[in-house]
């Protein structure tokens, strides 16, 4: 059993050795495992992040959609609320925007993103703002115009009142004073076209004296004339005739004056109006324009402020750079270095691992040549002791079987003395063969002694 068991002590030692080299080889390269680890762990982290991400994008998506619903929504009232002021100060539907509204709804049903149908409505909406606002400064401009109008009617037809009823005073003043004097001076008829521009000119109408004058001194010469012909009385019809007519010519272009240069100064206070709407949103945007400069300024300022900062981190950065550069170029130099060593190493390692498995080669077929012969001495010791057992087996049945012949023969020898007295030769010599165990141990012995050495020590 010793021999048995001794190969299998020395086959272990070539694989101990291989799984020494195999564990120096382990520890050489487990730095390595640490840079695999940390980068393994780096692309978990950006799948994680990247899931993350596209969770947060899902989620803020559905709150988009749902704001710009809300956004849509609010727009499409507006839109609505500005139709109905339009369709409120016009009184009927404005048909370019109807149709521009049937083009830009038709357009938005091709269209499947929300961020452009929001863009489209926005800028409808707009456009709908501008012609609102653009509609209701016309409408205020036509009630600021009818008010005028209406007011200007309104003074012009008071002053007409006004002038009218002084007119009639003055005439009926002077007609007065005329028959007065008429009736003081018979002998002398002094036209009544003299006396309306006398009046005429103390209510005020001295500017147009100079008509009147020429008009009055024709009236007068005509009146003259016809004096001496015809009647007083036909004469005093027709003056007064032409008082009323020269009356209502000069008031008919007064009016007209009036109204001129009412009108024009309408226009002039409109004009100023916008000017000063003009200056008041320029002075505005001056101011925001200011403000803005301002802030520009600002933030121009800052701006250098931090141009400043990041060209000094930058150069900071631009050293930080150069250290890490030299520092890695140095890291490099030293890996390369240690790899080189470590590839001289692996090639003595391989060497060894080479011929350490020629040895285990030749461990194992001297292995493999002693187990043959273990188990052919195995193979024999268990035949012999077949053969032993067989032996023993026979020598038992023999030893039975003589002790049987023997045990007969005693029957037959005390039958025979019984039947005679003679005394008989002994025939058989049982004495001489007689076996017992110590004799088969004997044997045992002789035939142990008879085998070879190595057959022995296999069965001791």
């Amino acid at each position: 059993m010793n021999i048995h068991n001794q190969p299998y002590t020395h086959t272990y030692t070539p694989y101990i050795i291989i799984c020494n080299m195999e564990q120096s080889y382990h520890v050489l390269h487990s730095d390595k495992l640490p840079y695999f680890e940390t980068v393994f762990r780096g692309k978990e982290d950006v799948l994680i992040e990247k899931e993350m991400e596209g969770f947060k994008q899902a989620v803020e998506s559905e709150n988009k959609n749902e704001l710009m619903l809300n956004v849509f929504e609010s727009l499409t009232s507006t839109k609505e609320s500005l139709f109905r002021v339009i369709e409120g100060l016009e009184g009927e539907k404005d048909e370019y925007f109807v149709k521009e509204m049937v083009s830009v709804e038709s357009e938005l049903k091709l269209v499947e993103e929300s961020r452009v149908l929001i863009l489209e409505e926005a800028r409808l909406i707009s456009k709908l703002a501008i012609e609102v606002e653009t509609k209701v400064d016309k409408y205020k401009e036509l009630r600021r115009k009818e008010k005028r109008e209406l007011e200007n009617s309104l003074i012009s037809l008071t002053e007409e009142n006004r002038d009218i009823n002084n007119l009639f005073r003055v005439a009926l003043l002077e007609k007065e004073g005329l028959e007065k004097r008429i009736k003081g001076h018979d002998h002398k008829r002094i036209p009544l076209l003299q006396f309306a521009e006398l009046g005429l000119q103390k209510v005020g109408f001295g500017f147009m004296r100079g008509s009147a004058n020429s008009n009055s001194n024709e009236q007068s010469t005509d009146t003259t004339s016809e004096a001496n012909i015809s009647d007083s009385s036909s004469e005093c019809e027709l003056e007064v005739i032409s008082l009323a007519s020269t009356v209502e010519r000069i008031m008919k272009n007064l009016r007209l004056e009036i109204t001129q240069l009412r009108r024009s100064l309408e226009e002039s206070r409109s004009d100023t109006e916008r000017l000063q709407c003009l200056t008041e949103k320029q002075t505005k945007e001056i101011e925001d324009n200011k403000l803005y400069i301002k802030e520009l300024e600002d933030r121009e300022r800052i701006m250098a402020q931090n141009i400043e900062e990041f060209l000094i981190e930058i150069k900071e950065a631009e050293e930080e750079i150069a250290r890490w550069k030299e520092a890695c170029e140095l890291e490099v130099k030293a890996g390369k270095k240690e790899v080189e060593e470590r590839d001289k190493m692996m090639a003595t390692l391989k060497q060894e691992l080479q011929k350490t498995k020629g040895a285990l080669d030749i461990s194992n077929g001297k292995l493999k040549l002693k187990e043959e012969l273990a188990m052919t001495a195995i193979a024999a010791q268990e035949a012999a002791e077949r053969s032993l057992q067989l032996a023993d087996s026979r020598g038992v049945e023999l030893r039975r079987h003589i002790e049987e012949l023997t045990r007969q023969l005693e029957e037959a020898e005390k039958r025979e003395r019984n039947n005679s007295h003679k005394v008989r030769r002994i025939c058989w010599p049982w004495q001489v063969f007689r076996l017992s165990s110590s004799n088969i141990a004997d044997s045992r012995i002789g035939n142990t002694k008879r085998m070879l050495p190595e057959m022995q020590s296999f069965l001791h």
